[in-house]
């Protein structure tokens, strides 16, 4: 109210000061005291005016945070019309109506998490729609939310219901669905130590997006690309290379300073891979050759914090010939981010797994320790290691081939543009013998 008083003050004054001195009208004797000077008159303006802004300027503030802390989680306007799929309209703004389900545009596809968003892969979706803007995807129009009330009670509204197979409950299900919208079946963690049990779940998901190659959405821990940035792995059927050319000279002199024989970065300590037991075989038979498996983590003296995760890294690629990227139980692709902390790093991995690695890895480039006991392993270990030409050849691939990680972008764009394939959404799916599907072995599991 007193931004207002004081504005129509100021106007008041204004007009005051507009009458020309031989104007005979009367005005009240305090315009006339008020306006007896002409530096007076201009002092007053710039002081009030001073102050209007002021008012307009905490005003404007004000309802910018009221809009900010009342809207939850909308996408801010944007024009997409150059992205695929088309859509009729993909012009997106923030509104205060926008608040209601029921002023969303019909060509969103609304994602409901199902369960709590605090395990991957849920995390990397975010809310609303700002994951796929960010990461620039070529379907934008996807909306994520945790909140099953959204459309009131109504969740057969959602085009797809996501569910942590981690988290699942037989007694918190959706109580209704409809034949248009996908339940889709999502999990990062192995399908060895998450297996599903109850029957229920036998022809209840649609689709599957999980690190298994044969899921509908693929969600793997890493991506090979070739020179020309196209994606070719992993995959059942990668055509690697055959002759890749050798390496560097000043390549060669790089690994060639290497002095420690393997490394291990290692926080669970109990695992259904036994892998801790192998890894103790090992460390025993390497001693025999004057060799070590430096041990970091929780379970052993030598640490490596995650504030330090960049120079114990660093550390890994000027001093260690092996990396062990041993998986904590086996299932077919299980291959996690393990792998790549090796190949990004300049050493050998040797991997420990259930899954098959041609598929995820060129020949040549690891070597597989399911496939050696303990002290043949070493012996080769020991071997390679005093050998620089046979230790370089693992490095060939690294002149045609990159490695990254697809979970932030690749896996999450992935998801949208496979709602948005009207062919694939349209057609009915349904795994009838999902149990056996995630996990053959799930009657000894369970």
């Amino acid at each position: 109210m007193d931004c207002i008083a004081s504005s129509k003050k100021y106007k008041y004054s204004v007009l005051a000061g507009n009458i020309p001195a031989h104007d005979n009208r009367s005005l009240p004797q305090s315009v006339y005291h008020t306006s007896w000077s002409y530096g007076g008159f201009l002092n007053k303006i710039l002081t009030r005016g001073i102050f209007l802004v002021t008012c307009i300027i905490c005003f404007t503030s004000a309802l910018t945070w009221i809009n900010l802390v009342t809207v939850p989680d909308q996408p801010v306007c944007i024009s997409r019309h150059d992205q695929e799929p088309k859509v009729n309209v993909t012009q997106i703004c923030r509104s205060m109506d926008y608040r209601k389900s029921s002023r969303f545009l019909t060509n969103f596809k609304h994602i409901l998490l199902w369960n709590a968003p605090d395990y991957a892969p849920f995390y990397y979706f975010g809310k609303g729609q700002r994951a796929f803007l960010q990461n620039n995807c070529s379907a934008i129009n996807c909306y994520v939310t945790s909140k099953r009330k959204f459309f009131g009670a109504d969740t057969t509204k959602f085009d797809a219901i996501a569910f942590n197979g981690r988290l699942l409950k037989t007694d918190d299900l959706p109580k209704n669905r409809t034949m248009y919208q996908k339940f889709i079946f999502f999990n990062m963690e192995s399908a060895d130590k998450y297996p599903v049990c109850n029957g229920i779940f036998d022809g209840f998901f649609n689709w599957t997006s999980t690190y298994r190659l044969n899921s509908d959405i693929p969600s793997p821990y890493l991506m090979v690309r070739n020179n020309t940035g196209q994606v070719i792995g992993p995959k059942a059927d990668v055509g690697w290379e055959n002759d890749f050319p050798e390496i560097t000279e000043e390549y060669s002199w790089k690994l060639m300073k290497k002095s420690k024989a393997a490394a291990w970065f290692v926080s669970n300590c109990l695992t259904r891979s036994r892998r801790e037991d192998y890894v103790k075989r090992l460390q025993d038979k390497l001693a025999l050759y004057g060799h070590t498996v430096d041990v970091y983590g929780k379970c052993r003296p030598l640490k490596c914090p995650r504030q330090q995760k960049k120079l114990c890294n660093t550390r890994l690629e000027t001093d260690y010939f092996f990396y062990l990227s041993l998986e904590n139980s086996f299932a077919e692709d299980y291959v996690t981010e393990k792998l790549l902390t090796a190949l990004q790093h300049d050493v050998v991995p040797i991997v420990y797994g259930g899954a098959n690695y041609e598929r995820f890895l060129p020949p040549g480039s690891y070597i597989d320790a399911r496939k050696y006991n303990a002290a043949d392993l070493a012996a080769l270990m020991d071997r390679i290691i005093k050998t620089p030409k046979i230790y370089q050849q693992f490095f060939r691939w690294k002149s045609q081939l990159t490695y990254s990680d697809p979970s932030l972008v690749e896996n999450v764009c992935e998801l949208c543009k496979a709602l948005n394939d009207q062919e694939k959404f349209q057609e009915k799916s349904v795994y009838d013998k999902f149990r056996m599907w995630w996990n053959p072995n799930y009657h000894n599991r369970c």
